[in-house]
């Protein structure tokens, strides 16, 4: 029974300063996401329909979409997509987006795209999921930032 007693105090003791010194780490964790900042000339990097990669079939480097700080966006290229020329744009959710709503400047109806904003390689990737008119394909614009940038 004593070396039960002498035991359990300094296992006690450990166990205090073990939680007392975390207490310092939990207060600098961060407790809001930072706003998504997708302004930028952003270039496809690679295509896919249904899962299968187009890239090797389709010439993708003069495809870009310019996302402007003013809410504007311009695509340049003829690539098939769900807008073509200019607009606006706006993310669902600043903070959590899960969706990119396109404005197109001919008047048409919000186009809503899913949207992944994930960093690759160190890469920032934007990640658009659309379909062009037949509910069965599903196509997916993964992009990069060009002028570099995370």
């Amino acid at each position: 029974m004593k070396i039960y007693k002498i035991l359990s105090w300094p296992l006690m003791l450990a166990l205090c300063w073990a939680i007392n010194s975390c207490k310092d780490e939990l207060g600098n964790i961060p407790t809001e996401e930072s706003e998504k900042d997708i302004t930028g000339k952003w270039q496809v990097t690679q295509l896919t329909r249904n899962g299968e990669d187009l890239s090797k079939r389709l010439t993708l480097d003069n495809f870009k979409i310019d996302f402007n700080a003013d809410g504007t966006y311009t695509i340049a290229d003829n690539l098939p997509f769900v807008v073509s020329g200019s607009g606006k744009y706006r993310l669902d959710d600043p903070q959590y987006p899960f969706s990119v709503v396109l404005s197109p400047a001919e008047g048409k109806a919000d186009i809503v795209l899913k949207f992944q904003f994930p960093v690759v390689k160190g890469k920032r990737q934007l990640s658009l999921v659309m379909s062009l008119g037949c509910s069965s394909n599903t196509y997916q614009y993964n992009c990069e930032r060009l002028n570099g940038g995370i």
